[in-house]
């Protein structure tokens, strides 16, 4: 149960993880119907790009959970001094509790400060980034699947928990 880098080897287990943690975590949260639209198959496309791409770093816990790091994608967060951002992490059911150890692998021995976002009312998301020393730092509208969503963005300009 160690956090290991994820490799082209291992996409379609990140596929799996990704649609699985996306049923478990978002009902009543996002609409069913982006939830469907997000299956295996485009999930294994997206993984595929990210990792022959080699776009930021994922770190996996095999057939538990995974995080993927990279450059910030946002000019006000990245003028504001958060050069990295957590594009996203995911346990399953089954994986939780490994929080931990998966975000301080994924930062890594030289992480730099990053943020993350979550959606509101993922209260499990949003205890954990704050228990790490994620600070809120906005609440913001955005569409998703044609329903509004409130993201929450948490910085953290330590690792993650200091």
């Amino acid at each position: 149960m160690t956090p290991r880098p994820a490799t082209p080897d291992d996409v379609e287990m990140l596929a799996h993880l990704h649609v699985q943690a996306w049923q478990e975590s978002y009902p009543g949260l996002l609409p069913a119907s982006e939830i469907a639209a997000n299956g295996f198959e485009k999930r294994v496309q997206v993984w595929t790009w990210i990792i022959t791409q080699g776009i930021g770093r994922v770190m996996l816990i095999d057939d538990l959970g995974f995080a993927h790091f990279g450059p910030q994608r946002e000019d006000q967060f990245r003028d504001k001094g958060y050069p990295e951002e957590l594009f996203s992490m995911y346990l399953i059911r089954a994986g939780y509790g490994l929080g931990r150890e998966l975000l301080t692998a994924a930062y890594g021995p030289e992480g730099r400060p990053f943020t993350a976002s979550v959606i509101k009312g993922n209260d499990r998301a949003c205890a954990f980034y704050e228990k790490s020393g994620g600070r809120l730092l906005l609440t913001r509208p955005e569409k998703v699947g044609g329903a509004t969503i409130t993201d929450c963005v948490y910085g953290w300009t330590d690792p993650p928990f200091t």
